[in-house]
This record gives structure tokens, sequence and C-alpha cells, in this order.
């Protein structure tokens, strides 16, 4: 009969991962006990957090970050709010690759400026 594995508390799992480089460092290579014991090569950011070794689930994400991040630029691109919008003159260049909306591409000028048109989205000061 297999068990399951043991439940780790938060300090075990940190004890674990400690010494592993962080995600965005390198290298990524295999630890001692890899795949036998864990499938763990690097340490994730999140364990900078300063209550990721209290979560009780730590698998679960950040529900209401993501909520505000994406409240955050939702709002700021309804508003059209100058360096906050995630609608910019790059993410329409990409548009007539992704969307069937020509209202919303940027048109070409004669002296190569890129004028980006007010999208039907975004509301007005009237």
């Amino acid at each position: 009969m297999v068990h399951p594995p043991p439940i780790l508390r938060g300090d075990d799992i940190w004890e674990r991962v400690q010494n592993f480089p962080k995600v965005i460092e390198e290298p990524s290579y295999k630890f001692d006990g890899y795949s036998v014991a864990h499938n763990w090569t690097k340490q994730s950011i999140l364990w900078e957090l300063p209550y990721w070794k209290d979560n009780l689930l730590r698998h679960n994400l950040d529900v209401m970050h993501i909520e505000k991040n994406y409240f955050d630029n939702l709002f700021n691109t309804v508003m059209d709010v100058t360096g906050k919008t995630k609608d910019n003159v790059k993410a329409r260049l990409d548009l007539p690759e992704h969307c069937r909306r020509p209202e919303l591409h940027i048109p070409e000028s004669a002296n190569n400026k890129l004028l980006k048109p007010k999208a039907s989205y975004s509301f007005t000061m009237e």
C-alpha cells in the first residue's frame, strides 16, 4: 500500500528550499534528491513575502492581490490614464495580428508618426 507524502509545515519546506537559487537566478541544475525526495530546482520569489511560511495552502494564489491588479489595469485602461493603461502603442501595433477591430489599429501616416486613435471603450472628459 502506498501512503501519501507527509504534510510539511512552512518551516520544514523553508529548510529544504532556502539554499536553492531564486527563480530569477541561474543556474538551474538538479539538486540532491531531485525526483526522489522532491521536484524542486529553484526557490520561489514568494518566499520573500513575510507571511509565506505561515500559509497553510502555499500553492493557492493570492486572490486579493490578483483582484486588485486586475481592477487597476481595467480601470486605468477604461479611464485612459496616461502611463498606467495597458492600451499603449506597442499593444495597438500587435492588434492586426490578433484582433479584427480595424477601428483600434494604428493607421500608417506619411511622416512615420504613430498616433493611437481613442478607443471606443475608454471614457472621455465629457
